[in-house]
């Protein structure tokens, strides 16, 4: 064969295995060339390098991508995303649903979720534009939150400092006050004494007079004299009476002032250190604690549970590997069922449906209640019938995969599809939190009324505990 028909039969190969993988791609990829698919549109402020290709799912599963982005034409507008979704969707994608852009993993590329509509909300139709939810991202949350966090320390420092100098300020009070009376008891204690010896010399005087002593003695001989003097003394007496009972009353004023006042302005200062106590110990709680401004722990809160949310969304980038076209029947060897992608039509082929280990199937009657927002709930005695059908699982638990497949009957095909994933997912958070089973390893399978063919049913209205037994687990 000559040298230039080798190099044509090459190139021809390398062309046809280029064209094959291409096909492989648009039949199983994002692209799902076959697949039914309708278009829907969502207005966002900022996309936060989203591009065009990039996926959209439906409450987390893989259901399109995004075909277009129109850039506003005036600050005003907003960025127009275009959004085709594959059909099957349809029946859960009503007018309510909101669509919001977020992140695969901490660094992940970005992608747009659609959340599931209400049952009550009118099916949403082609062309038709959805609410959105502006994303706001971790670096500005975490601005947000070192804003708010210097201005809480900064009321903090003044409030101490106000704090500080109010004490102060008491203290100096209470000093004066304690200076003040100091003072006046030692003026009403003289005031008294003087009274005391002014009474003892006009009683002196008055011994000595009676006994005829000196001049006044000598005038009590004469009546008339004696008369005027007796009247003279009476009245001095009267005047050191009202002297000592002014001299009471000052030594009175002095007593309450020490037994009333003062004990107040302690019992004020008392109160005032003990409020500063409390003010630290509030300070100090403040830091500690989950008892802060409303909108500071909405704001903080809403920070931490982003920055969780972001780290858990790094596990979508390790489980990568796992659905890898060389890896996948590695893994399916090994047991693991990536239970959060697998779709109705895929179910059938899996050991869910071909080689169970045990199957349990379970009504609707007594198990599950209408909520007071329609969707489906587990009732107290729901609780203890799902405890009796997973005691036949127990031996094989905690590592071997558990699908919920849930059930409804009556009402259209999208009623019964909704009603059937609402009783699955309520039982699959039921049994990840009651048991402590590894969400990947529960999973969900709404399947409306029409169980797997050789499942042992024809139609069911409930749901049904699958078990499969991994190997090398």
């Amino acid at each position: 064969m000559s040298s230039k028909r080798k190099t044509i039969v090459g190139i021809f190969v390398v062309a046809g295995v280029l064209l094959f993988a291409v096909g492989l791609y648009l039949i199983g990829g994002r692209g799902q060339l076959f697949a039914s698919k309708f278009h829907v549109y969502a207005d966002f402020k900022n996309i936060d390098t989203l591009q065009t290709g990039a996926r959209v799912r439906v409450s987390g599963m893989d259901a399109g991508q995004v075909t277009g982005i129109r850039v506003p034409k005036d600050p005003s507008e907003r960025f127009r995303l275009a959004l085709q979704i594959d059909d099957k969707f349809h029946p859960i994608v009503r007018e309510d649903s909101v669509a919001s852009i977020e992140t695969s993993g901490m660094v992940g590329s970005k992608y747009v979720n659609v959340s599931i509509g209400s049952a009550k909300s009118p099916d949403c139709p082609p062309g038709a534009t959805l609410p959105s939810q502006e994303a706001s991202s971790l670096g500005a949350l975490m601005q947000k939150g070192n804003e708010l966090v210097a201005s809480l320390q900064t009321t903090i420092k003044d409030v101490r400092t106000r704090a500080d100098s109010a004490l102060q300020n008491i203290t100096s009070a209470a000093g004066n006050a304690n200076g003040m009376i100091v003072s006046i008891s030692g003026n009403v204690k003289r005031i008294a004494s003087n009274g005391a010896n002014l009474t003892n010399n006009a009683n002196a005087i008055l011994a000595d007079i009676r006994q005829g002593h000196g001049t006044a003695g000598k005038l009590l001989t004469d009546r008339t004299v004696a008369s005027n003097v007796e009247t003279t003394v009476a009245d001095a007496k009267q005047a050191t009476a009202n002297l000592e009972q002014a001299a009471k009353k000052v030594d009175t004023i002095a007593t309450n002032v020490e037994k009333q006042d003062l004990p107040d302005v302690q019992k004020t200062l008392a109160n005032t250190q003990s409020m500063t106590s409390q003010l630290n110990k509030a300070v100090g709680t403040l830091f500690a604690s989950k008892n802060e401004n409303e909108s500071t722990a909405v704001a903080l809160r809403s920070t931490v549970h982003e920055a969780q949310q972001t780290m858990a969304n790094l596990n979508d980038d390790t489980d990568a590997v796992k659905h890898n076209f060389f890896f996948r029947g590695f893994f399916h060897r090994r047991g693991f069922f990536d239970l959060q992608t697998l779709t109705p039509e895929e179910y059938p082929s899996t050991k869910f449906v071909k080689k169970p280990r045990d199957r349990v199937w379970l009504g609707s009657a007594g198990l599950f209640k209408v909520g007071v927002n329609g969707d489906q709930q587990i009732t107290p005695a729901g609780h203890e019938i799902l405890d009796q059908a997973m005691s036949n699982f127990v031996p094989y638990l905690p590592n071997n995969p558990i699908m919920v497949e849930g059930y409804a009957e009556g009402g259209s095909p999208s009623e019964r599809y909704l009603v059937s994933r609402q009783r699955a997912f309520a039982v699959e958070q039921y049994l990840e939190t009651h048991f402590h089973l590894h969400p990947e390893l529960v999973g969900m399978m709404p399947l409306g009324d029409q169980p797997p063919a050789h499942a042992g049913k024809k139609m069911w209205n409930g749901i049904s505990l699958v078990l499969v037994v991994s190997k090398n687990r």
